[in-house]
């Protein structure tokens, strides 16, 4: 059942899935598969500018125990495709896109392979990819991977620790931007060490993290375990969109992907760390619904080339 009041559903189980919309209500659907702590696009970009010029109704879920949706114990990746198909229909949506960034790069490659009939195109950005857990990453720093090893061996322990961080976090948001920016590539700490980066990474997980930080390391579990699907039988459009400086999801990830899904398309950005997403915003939707940009920043439409067999 659709609250339009509240953006959620009741799902046939009974679980409230919670969701965002931006853009016109005859624009083209685009589903957004947010990241690991979740990601305020409205925070740090003008996502109704952006969704108006190009034409987009952008819909933006929670995936479960994330932000105000239900928790859902020993859920998968492929149940969450039957979350977004239960959304998609009571939005009156039969074809749509998909943008999945980071870990929501694995659940927009499952509602492809799921939902292939109605799915159009995919952008997946910075994503993971089945050649490792993110604890096991060839290439993946230590200081990384082993926090990432800790909540798959031991993700109760760590709940109880992330609980009682949680309202230190509250009241001092600005030391999470500090821990992504550590994190991150060189070229990008000056970037994210800037207000509206600051603000939306403390937005994003004070969000997600509305009823604790379960739903989160859930979420990691999920993607961290076998996809549950073979990425090669996807046939959809994709476009795979990855910094070639990428510390957290290095590329190689990228790579696999590019050779294993049989209808893609790669671009590398050289300069670029995992944190670019929101600032190519703009490109990466209009290049997902074939709209090109021209140098005077307006947009126009485009036949895309055909991508390899």
């Amino acid at each position: 059942m659709l609250d339009h009041g509240r953006n959620q559903i009741s799902l046939r189980d009974g679980r409230r899935l919670v969701f965002s919309l931006a853009g016109p209500g005859d624009g083209v659907p685009v589903v957004y598969c947010h990241g690991a702590i979740g990601t305020a696009l409205e925070t740090s970009v003008d996502l109704e500018s952006i969704t108006d010029e190009l034409g987009i109704r952008h819909v933006a879920v929670c995936r479960p125990g994330i932000g105000g949706s239900d928790p859902a114990p020993g859920r998968d990746l492929l149940g969450f495709a039957d979350d977004v198909r239960e959304l998609v229909d009571a939005l009156s949506i039969d074809r749509f896109r998909i943008a999945g960034v980071s870990a929501g790069g694995p659940y927009a490659l499952a509602i492809a392979h799921q939902l292939s009939r109605r799915v159009v195109a995919a952008a997946i950005c910075s994503s993971l990819s089945p050649l490792a857990p993110p604890h096991r990453t060839p290439g993946m720093c230590r200081r990384i991977r082993l926090p990432l090893a800790v909540i798959a061996r031991a993700p109760g322990l760590c709940e109880a620790l992330g609980e009682v961080a949680l309202p230190f976090i509250r009241r001092h948001p600005w030391l999470l931007s500090r821990v992504i920016a550590a994190h991150a590539a060189p070229e990008e700490r000056r970037l994210l060490d800037t207000a509206g980066e600051r603000a939306a990474a403390s937005a994003s997980f004070l969000t997600a993290a509305g009823q604790g930080v379960g739903g989160m390391i859930e979420d990691y579990l999920v993607y961290a375990r076998p996809w549950g699907f073979d990425p090669g039988e996807i046939t959809t459009e994709i476009h795979l969109w990855h910094g070639a400086r990428d510390p957290l999801v290095p590329l190689e990830h990228a790579l696999q992907l590019a050779v294993t899904l049989p209808r893609s398309e790669l671009f590398v950005a050289a300069d670029e760390g995992h944190h670019f997403f929101r600032r190519r915003l703009r490109r990466i939707l209009a290049a997902l619904v074939g709209r090109e940009l021209d140098d005077t920043g307006e947009s126009a439409p485009v036949r895309r080339s055909t991508v390899k067999p």
